[in-house]
């Protein structure tokens, strides 16, 4: 006589290794691997977190020891929420996480002479000059405007190098507000890592660039675009921080993350990359150098931080890629 089969007994299944499998059990294993997914990313967080925990801490410290306790003070508390962000499962906390690294990067770049001024670093623009002339044979911020004196070009140039400042942060945000938590956390753990290698070296060997140095350059067009980015640069430019171009670091990190995550952009941005090298060494703002040094090392970071998120993702969940 056939028993008619219960509810329960009609929902289960057999695995291959004679585990009885239910709806239940099915649905904690889909936790339990989304889980594993979510896992690299928040260790990107950590990482990133972490990282800009030490700058915080470390240049806190040269600032609490030159007499500024207003902004020491002010890196223990961007120390501790990050530490609260990375440690808290709550709402805010990871939304938070996610962009406290582009949120204090603006504040961290203005504080950049004080730093140079507490360690008594002194300039080296004569060395970066040498190598200027030794690769390019001149000095292409001095020279290159007056090849192409246009007022066209001037200002397509001019343009190319603003679009930097929303550029910073536009590409995250948009990985942030679709929801592609991974590609978010690679981005910004490669800028976090790309700006405060960059203001190490500032700090550590510091160049004014040419903009301090010299004049404007010869037959350079005056137009809207470089009224604004001279007046720009006249509020929020660190002197100092020339080489190597952090601006030229940022804008090749994001295009190499943005033919990972955001192909639709790539190529844009591509184009403004090319522009803000350009147009920073047309207006006479950086050494032809920095923009190489910049590129550099944007490219060696996002290169690094691709392939730690990837031994990251697949160590955690093989199949997941």
């Amino acid at each position: 006589m056939n028993r008619r089969k219960s509810r329960e007994d009609s929902t289960e299944m057999i695995s291959r290794d004679g585990e009885r499998v239910t709806p239940a059990n099915v649905i904690q294993s889909s936790a339990e691997a989304q889980t594993r997914v979510r896992t690299p990313i928040g260790g990107l967080r950590s990482v990133a977190l972490g990282w800009l925990s030490v700058y915080l801490a470390a240049s806190g410290v040269v600032l609490a020891g030159h007499g500024h306790t207003w902004l020491a003070a002010a890196h223990a508390a961007a120390i501790g929420i990050s530490v609260w962000a990375n440690a808290s499962p709550g709402r805010l906390a990871r939304p938070l996480g996610d962009l406290l690294p582009l949120i204090v990067a603006p504040l961290l770049y203005g504080e950049i002479p004080s730093l140079i001024a507490a360690l008594g670093t002194t300039y080296h623009d004569t060395r970066v000059q040498r190598w200027e002339a030794m690769l390019f044979g001149g000095q292409p911020a001095h020279s290159l405007a007056g090849m192409l004196p246009l007022l066209p070009v001037s200002e397509v140039l001019h343009a190319g190098y603003l679009v930097y400042y929303p550029m910073i942060f536009a590409l995250p945000l948009l990985l942030f507000a679709i929801g592609e938590r991974r590609g978010m956390a690679e981005t910004v753990l490669a800028l976090t890592a790309t700006y405060t290698v960059c203001w190490v070296i500032f700090v550590a060997l510091p160049v004014e660039g040419p903009r301090y140095l010299w004049t404007a350059p010869p037959g350079i067009p005056d137009g809207v675009f470089r009224a604004l980015a001279l007046r720009i640069l006249a509020t929020g430019s660190a002197r100092g921080a020339a080489f190597p171009s952090s601006h030229m670091a940022v804008a090749t990190m994001l295009t190499v993350m943005a033919f990972r995550w955001q192909r639709r952009w790539a190529w844009i941005s591509v184009v403004i990359a090319l522009l803000i090298g350009l147009g920073a060494v047309y207006g006479g703002f950086h050494y032809a150098i920095d923009m190489v040094a910049g590129a550099a090392l944007g490219g060696c970071v996002a290169a690094l931080v691709i392939a730690y998120s990837r031994k990251m993702h697949l160590r955690v969940s093989p199949l997941s890629e």
